[in-house]
């Protein structure tokens, strides 16, 4: 892969690193993934505070202000203090879903520390080995 070929991935914040409160839902920006082929979603997690949980899920829609659905498959295991402080990626074949994503966040119980981003790429990676899921 030259460097041309990586100026072709597109990186997008969808929620900043940051600590958030227990009770806290977040929904992100519609993201248009029009000409690439893939979704890397990089789920930051930080330290959850006891008894915290955090739950990030990946959705779709045909257009930007449409009714956005999860997509089957693409959630991460619910984080909390047994398995916080690590990095998660997702892999979602763009190919085989809605054109705009949104990912949304909930914090659950007590604070935790975590930032998600999405990396679009014209190129498929990987075999899923990896990935916390791949769909």
């Amino acid at each position: 892969m030259s460097l041309s070929d990586v100026a072709a991935f597109k990186a997008v914040l969808s929620h900043k690193a940051d600590s958030y409160s227990a009770g806290t839902t977040l929904s992100a920006a519609a993201i248009d993934t029009k000409g690439y082929h893939q979704a890397l979603i990089v789920y930051n997690a930080g330290t959850s505070a006891g008894g915290g949980t955090t739950d990030i899920t990946v959705t779709a829609a045909t257009t930007s202000g449409g009714s956005y659905s999860a997509i089957s498959g693409a959630v991460f295991s619910q984080v909390t203090t047994a398995n916080d402080e690590a990095v998660y990626v997702g892999r979602v074949n763009l190919d085989a879903t809605d054109r705009f994503l949104k990912l949304s966040a909930v914090q659950a119980t007590a604070g935790a520390e975590f930032s998600v981003s999405v990396i679009l790429t014209p190129y498929y990676t990987g075999d899923g080995s990896t990935f916390s899921f791949e769909v």
